[in-house]
């Protein structure tokens, strides 16, 4: 992991005053504002006078003060034009926007200040994103109560046979309603490699086995070894490398399958007694954490797609080799595995029952020629 430097910033002066400073700082003058004759009566007058209105209006400004054309003021007659009508004409359709709210005129929302030029932009997108991570809090809190409960559980879980059963040529995708299912597998559980442990791997810092301009990647990576070394408070991941021809004959030697590896050896008339050597390349520091990852192998032949489970997350550093002598350490634990020999066999019948056995206890696993 790259650790963080400090930079300071640096500013580059496009355009240099080569005036020299002035000899003494200017001088204020005290000009005296005659505020008397702006706030008298004749200067708003002859303002009046200088920009008249461009409207027409009344003398009376459009408000009549003349209340003896009103009827039931002074004569005690009949009064109701002095108060609002009881039934209303109709209103227009295009008069009825103007009882919107003002706030959705306007699109400001009532959470967020009225005043939002005066703060910075930062600060609105942070109260945002806080009320967004609380309303994902108690979506998550409330589907997780969900999920405890019991009857929750086995409603689910009945209604995954219930969509089993359904045609997916008439499936639609839950967002994007253009895709359709071009083709299906079942997906089942992998129990013959369920005795195997799956590790997902990952290096920190500069990717391993990338040399060259072109970042070309080494092949060797493809089927090296990691073998964990050290003891339960100093533990360590070795990794071993073959050289380039090895490699290659050991990754196509574990890809192809069993009958069409004894077919190569019939062809060739060669025995399975090739060693694969593989020597210690670097030490690597162990950083774990538990997942829920799976992985997807499919057979397209038998239409389905076996999932294996991941156990953890490892992240491997590379491990510095400290000199205890300098630093008055307690001598740490070494690798003293030099290389690693592999050699392929074929497994016995005791071996064969032994495996099915511990299966069919743990994962209940039942061999093809007993189903």
């Amino acid at each position: 992991m790259s650790r963080a430097v400090r930079q300071d910033y640096i500013a580059r002066i496009r355009y240099q005053n080569s005036l020299p400073p002035p000899p003494c700082p200017p001088k204020l003058l005290d000009v005296t504002v005659p505020l008397s004759e702006f706030t008298s009566t004749g200067f708003l007058s002859a303002l009046i006078q200088q920009q008249p209105l461009n409207i027409d209006i009344d003398a009376e400004l459009g408000i009549p003060l003349d209340m003896t054309f009103i009827s039931g003021v002074f004569d005690k007659g009949d009064e109701s034009n002095l108060y609002p009508d009881r039934n209303p004409q109709p209103m227009n359709e295009t008069d009825r926007l103007l009882l919107r709210d003002p706030e959705m005129v306007s699109g400001v929302s009532k959470s967020q200040p009225g005043v939002s030029f005066l703060r910075r932009t930062e600060y609105i997108s942070t109260d945002a994103i806080k009320q967004a991570r609380q309303a994902n809090r108690a979506a998550n809190a409330a589907k997780a109560a969900d999920i405890s409960d019991p009857q929750t559980q086995l409603q689910t879980i009945e209604e995954t046979f219930k969509l089993a059963d359904e045609d997916l040529s008439t499936f639609q995708h839950p967002t994007k309603k253009g895709l359709v299912v071009e083709e299906s597998w079942a997906l089942v559980p992998d129990v013959e490699m369920f005795d195997l442990t799956y590790l997902l791997m990952k290096m920190a810092g500069s990717a391993p086995g990338v040399t060259g301009k072109d970042e070309t990647a080494d092949s060797r990576y493809d089927v090296a070894i990691a073998r964990p070394t050290g003891t339960e408070q100093n533990t360590f991941m070795s990794m071993f490398l073959a050289d380039k021809d090895a490699a290659e004959k050991f990754k196509h030697k574990i890809t192809i399958s069993e009958s069409e590896d004894q077919a190569e050896r019939e062809a060739e008339d060669l025995e399975d007694k090739t060693v694969y050597r593989f020597t210690h390349s670097r030490d690597y520091d162990i950083s774990s954490k538990a997942t829920d990852t799976i992985t997807l192998g499919i057979d397209s032949e038998e239409g389905k797609a076996y999932f294996h489970p991941v156990s953890l997350d490892l992240t491997l550093k590379r491990r510095r080799q400290v000199q205890e002598q300098k630093y008055n350490k307690v001598p740490e634990v070494v690798n003293e595995v030099a290389a690693v020999e592999i050699e392929f066999r074929s497994l016995t019948a005791e071996e064969k029952v032994e495996r099915d056995s511990l299966r069919r206890q743990e994962f209940g696993y039942m061999p093809p020629q007993l189903m």
